[in-house]
């Protein structure tokens, strides 16, 4: 067993400048809101690995690991790296929808066809975990995969359903929830809270719980986070999960999906992969090393290769 030092934690900033990789940006919108993309300038196949990033992130949480993929010289081929409605430069419209899953999966979906993508390797962090998932149960000539970096799955659920009951099953996310809830209830005045936060520098140690060494992470992911924390975004997240019958859809799954933890994700238990397990046998399931919830940024080799990406 290979030894795990600090010294290649977090390795790489996020970048937040497209034009760093070489990708284009595209929108489109919703009756949910818009979507952002970036996206190589010409495609190559009508195949993409589709990234979907969760609550509290956006298309810049996957670059650490873009960064990773190039250095080590492994292919991902043509790439289509999200902001979901509500996150980064993507809205989220005033107005609910009936249908928040759906709506979120046929956004992407619609995004993906519109840059001439017909075939989806889908790798999801956290929510877009859940999202990949749920694509891969209902277009399952369209899903040809799924990787999960702690995807969230069935304590979340059941942390929604039963707040109270469950909330020794992820206490750490059942608090940020529901002062999530509470913020949102502010209104305008919510954001600007969080920022105010982030501007005493508290919101460091207010969120260290999400990553194993919360000292070393890069400046740019503390500072994305100051700007992602967004109250009604994340409430919205969660409502997502709400009453969701996880068995009955994953079970027909039919493509091969490997999902990913950190030792110290604190919104990912062992019970939920050892569910998922069950649930699809053939799943690979891998827990890394020295690693809490953000696993793209915090090791993103070790994530490349648990999702099966290795070196040309």
């Amino acid at each position: 067993m290979s030894i795990v030092t600090l010294e290649n934690y977090a390795p790489f900033e996020l970048l937040s400048d497209p034009d760093a990789l070489g990708l284009a940006t595209t929108t489109v919108s919703s009756p949910l809101g818009t979507c952002v993309a970036r996206h190589p300038s010409r495609r190559t196949s009508t195949r993409a690995t589709l990234f979907l990033h969760g609550a509290a992130g956006s298309w810049t949480t996957w670059t650490p690991l873009l960064q990773a993929a190039v250095a080590d010289r492994i292919d991902l081929g043509d790439i289509v790296i999200f902001d979901l409605p509500g996150w980064g430069d993507a809205s989220l419209a005033e107005d609910s929808v009936d249908d928040p899953v759906f709506a979120i999966c046929s956004l992407v979906k619609d995004m993906a066809e519109e840059l001439g993508y017909t075939e989806w390797d889908i790798v999801g962090h956290s929510l877009g975990g859940f999202i990949a998932l749920h694509m891969a149960s209902i277009w399952p000539q369209a899903v040809l995969s799924v990787g999960m970096v702690s995807g969230t799955t069935f304590s979340i659920i059941h942390s929604v359903e039963h707040p109270v009951r469950r909330f020794g099953e992820l206490p750490g996310f059942t608090m940020l929830w529901r002062v999530m809830q509470f913020l949102d209830l502010l209104g305008r005045a919510g954001p600007a809270l969080v920022r105010g936060i982030g501007a005493i520098g508290l919101l460091r140690p207010a969120t260290f719980p999400l990553f194993r060494h919360w000292q070393a992470v890069p400046r740019s992911q503390g500072h994305a986070l100051a700007v992602e924390i967004r109250p009604r975004s994340f409430a919205t997240a969660a409502a997502v999960t709400k009453g969701y019958d996880a068995d009955a859809r994953w079970s027909r799954i039919e493509c091969p999906v490997r999902a990913t933890k950190g030792d110290r994700d604190v919104f990912v238990t062992q019970e939920d992969l050892d569910h998922l397990g069950r649930l699809l046998p053939s799943s690979v399931r891998t827990v890394i090393p020295d690693c809490g919830h953000f696993g793209a940024v915090e090791r993103p080799r070790a994530v490349l290769s648990a999702l099966g990406y290795t070196e040309d």
